[in-house]
């Protein structure tokens, strides 16, 4: 193992071992993890994990240091800037996650919060557009059914998460809410992708911004209440499941416009620079969110990190796997 077991962090400075296997292509990096490459021993193993500064200017400075770090190592250049661009590509990530670890740490909890407050009362306002929105495939009956089944799913979730853990906790109050209102915008944004080739849904592209960003806010704010009454594998399947949906709905939406030449033919250039833009929110993030969900499975597995990770660092750290 190249870091050392008994050893739980490192920075590159202190790995060279790392930078020659980045360097001659036998490791590579992955969503936050820097894993054996195929064709190699061990190919797919985790060799360590990434832990990124809290605070965007460290990060960036760490990134910038690592660079002048390599200007005395010959051969493999070409393969080592492939790695610092995932790197720098996950730092950008994590900037538009306002750079929070472990899903979100407390301070960034009450900042989601804050945007989430933010987004509902944007949302007040667009009272009209929401109710022509959700009616792009919707009668006021199917709206109606829409919103039981998403109470129905997060309780049967919920229910399930209290009996299998048999844990009542006060802050478990906060799981079937949460879970609620992150199902009910998840099938709102399911079911606006299904007719992606409707002219009503470019002009509600604004409100379906707000419920993209608010779908991710509520995954991460989820995430976090799990972690909080002590239930990792429910924080990790919350990140899991918001990664899997969010992948539907772009999905959804990139095979109806694509079958459709007719509505392809008809796109406007300010259309098609807003779809453009809406799918790009979470190409944007995604890499930041798979870097969120490995640390959380890091500390499910080694949970002696979790202050290593919680803590404020000037530099990138190689967590040990």
């Amino acid at each position: 193992m190249p870091v050392i077991p008994d050893v739980l962090y490192r920075t590159f400075e202190q790995s060279p071992e790392i930078l020659e296997g980045l360097k001659t292509g036998i490791y590579d990096i992955c969503g936050g993890v820097i894993r054996v490459t195929k064709g190699n021993d061990k190919a797919g193993t985790i060799v360590a994990h990434l832990k990124f500064p809290g605070k965007a200017q460290q990060a960036a400075e760490s990134i910038e240091k690592l660079k002048s770090s390599l200007s005395n190592i010959h051969g493999g250049i070409a393969t080592l800037q492939n790695s610092l661009g995932t790197l720098q590509n996950l730092q950008y990530a994590n900037i538009a996650l306002s750079g929070l670890n472990l899903a979100v740490s407390a301070a960034g909890f009450a900042i989601v919060c804050k945007k989430l407050n933010g987004i509902e009362s944007i949302l007040i306002t667009h009272t009209q557009k929401l109710d022509t929105l959700l009616s792009l495939a919707l009668d006021a009956q199917e709206k109606a059914s829409f919103q039981q089944t998403a109470r129905f799913n997060a309780v049967i979730t919920t229910a399930r998460q209290f009996v299998e853990m048999n844990d009542y906790e006060q802050l478990k109050t906060l799981i079937r809410p949460f879970n609620e209102q992150y199902e009910f915008t998840s099938l709102i944004l399911k079911n606006c992708a299904r007719s992606a080739n409707n002219p009503d849904f470019f002009t509600s592209l604004p409100e379906l911004f707000l419920l993209q960003e608010r779908f991710m806010h509520l995954g991460m704010c989820l995430s976090y209440i799990q972690q909080k009454i002590e239930a990792p594998i429910y924080a990790i399947e919350t990140m899991q499941k918001m990664q899997s949906d969010w992948l539907e709905i772009n999905q959804t939406i990139v095979e109806i416009l694509t079958s459709s030449p007719e509505t392809i033919n008809a796109l406007t250039q300010q259309n098609a620079g807003s779809i453009r833009s809406f799918l790009n929110y979470r190409k944007e993030r995604i890499s930041g969110i798979e870097y969120q969900t490995n640390l959380l499975i890091l500390v499910q597995k080694r949970p002696e990190l979790t202050k290593v990770i919680n803590a404020e660092s000037d530099d990138i750290l190689l967590l040990a796997a």
